[in-house]
Order: C-alpha cells, then sequence, then structure tokens
C-alpha cells in the first residue's frame, strides 16, 4: 500500500482561506470521563502528541496490551482533533505497518460510502444474514459484564467499560468470541462498542465487527475462529493485561467458562455451514 500513497494524497488541505467563516463561539469546555458515566481507572485523556519512538516499532509492539505499543490516538482521528494527513505523512517515514492500519481506516469509510447498506444492518455479504444467530440474553450480559470464565476477553470488556477503550488485538478476540464462540450477532456487539467506545466511528466499527463474523469484506475464510487461550500464550503470556481488569483472577470468585472451546467451534462451523452452504 505503502507505494501508492504520494504526496498528492498526504499534503495538507489548504482551509485557512476558509477560517474567516467558521462559526464564533465560547470555548466549550472538554467534558470528563467521569461525568461520563465512566469509572476513570486511567490518568488522564490520550495525549494527541505522536511519539516517533513508538510508531517505528509499532510493528513489533501493537498486539501486546500490557504494553504501550500503540499511539492511542483513535479518538483525536474519531474527532478530527489530529490531522489524518499529518499523521499519514510521519508514518510513511517512520512505519509502513501504522501508515497501512491508518489506510485501512479510510478503507472502511469507502466501503461505507459504496454500499451504505452495512451501515442499516446488513452484511457485507449478504449471505450471511442467513446465519441463524442465537438470542441469549444471559450469555450477552456475561460478554458485556466481562464475566465468561475466558480471562482475556473478560479483561478487554472490563477495559472498555471503565475507561471507553479496548487495545486493539484484544477488541478482535472478544468480538470474535461473541459471534464465533456464542454465535450472537455481530450487531449486537456493533451497538455496545458504539455504546461505550470513545473512538468509536460508524464506519471502522462496522468493518471490524464484521470482520471479526465474517460477513465483510476481509477474504480469510469464515472459519477463522480465534483461541482465547492460545491468543493469552502469544500476546499476554505472563497476564500482566490480565491481572491488571481481573483481580480475583486466581480466586474462586471467578467464573468458569461459559462455553467449552472446541464444542462453540464445532457449533460454530456447523451453523455457518448450514446457511452458507447454497
Amino acid at each position: 500500500m505503502k507505494e501508492t500513497v504520494n504526496n498528492s494524497y498526504l499534503d495538507s488541505y489548504p482551509n485557512d482561506i476558509y477560517f474567516a467563516k467558521f462559526y464564533k463561539t465560547v470555548p466549550i469546555s472538554m467534558p470528563t470521563l467521569e461525568s461520563m458515566g465512566f469509572d476513570v481507572i486511567e490518568q488522564s485523556f490520550p495525549s494527541k502528541t505522536v511519539r516517533d519512538d513508538l510508531v517505528r516499532e509499532y510493528h513489533k509492539q501493537r498486539d501486546f496490551p500490557s504494553v504501550l505499543g500503540t499511539s492511542r490516538l483513535s479518538v483525536h482521528l474519531r474527532f478530527g482533533t489530529i490531522s489524518i494527513r499529518e499523521l499519514a505523512r510521519r508514518a510513511k517515514n517512520l512505519s509502513e505497518t501504522f501508515l497501512n492500519e491508518l489506510i485501512w481506516r479510510d478503507f472502511y469509510m469507502q466501503i461505507l460510502w459504496h454500499f451504505p447498506h452495512i451501515g442499516h444492518g446488513k452484511a457485507f455479504k449478504a449471505d450471511y444474514d442467513k446465519i441463524a444467530w442465537r438470542k441469549d440474553e444471559d450469555q450477552f450480559q456475561q460478554w458485556c459484564n466481562g464475566l465468561t470464565g475466558y480471562p482475556l476477553v473478560d479483561a478487554g470488556m472490563r477495559e472498555l467499560n471503565a475507561t471507553g477503550f479496548m487495545h486493539n488485538r484484544v477488541r478482535m478476540v472478544v468480538a470474535s468470541f461473541l459471534t464465533k464462540h456464542l454465535l450472537i450477532d455481530w450487531r449486537w456487539g456493533e451497538a455496545y462498542f458504539a455504546k461505550k467506545l470513545l473512538d468509536f466511528d460508524l464506519s471502522a466499527n462496522n468493518g471490524g465487527w464484521q470482520w471479526a463474523s465474517g460477513s465483510g469484506t476481509d477474504a480469510a475464510p469464515y472459519f477463522r475462529i480465534f483461541n482465547p487461550t492460545s491468543q493469552t500464550q502469544k500476546f499476554d503470556s505472563q497476564h500482566l493485561y490480565i491481572k491488571k481488569w481481573i483481580p480475583e483472577i486466581n480466586s474462586f470468585e471467578y467464573p468458569s467458562p461459559i462455553v467449552d472451546h472446541v464444542f462453540a467451534r464445532e457449533r460454530c462451523l456447523k451453523v455457518y455451514q448450514k446457511a452458507l452452504k447454497g
């Protein structure tokens, strides 16, 4: 992707000629996380400072939720408090992986524009609307509350509920778990994320959830089902992230898994195959 991103796409738009036309008003204070109902654990709102060292090492550290290996700039990109072109110019010189992630963000915006049905509760691939989702509200609430018995899933949901943020690797794990392990409609998860995420963006959120369920633009087959245990071994082997969000992890208070991984995987494959066999 990097080779096709030239300066004509990255140069800043000369918008200063329109500054005089801005609506003039008194400054509006930024609402606090507390005022929006979050139990704030993190120290402060994510900075919009771009750290070159972090971007350079992004490809090595981005998948480990216990490490400050991502930029946390998504909320600023969402609200336009940082220039996407300026960030892309920096990324082009520092990290192809980081630049590719910015390109994916733009890609999902283009998908929403050209295929507007995905913004109205429809799968990008129409056949995936035939899947017989389970309408299990109790298990959905266990997922929402971080009580599934799968530590990486639960840690992610608790981080989301407490701060309005979730590490990107963990977002993929929790989304896969809801759609594949619990066979609960991706639209339920999409709506919950929309309610909780500070960096909520319709196109990116929809694209991520349809990617997880297999119904989106991704070319990978639907039988990609993340194993939460192996994901933990790969990306949080010392349980640093998990222990931060689940202090009772080693006590009897922590619940047993609500579904067996092997059983869930086989059930998912059967349901998907039945819906898509035609």
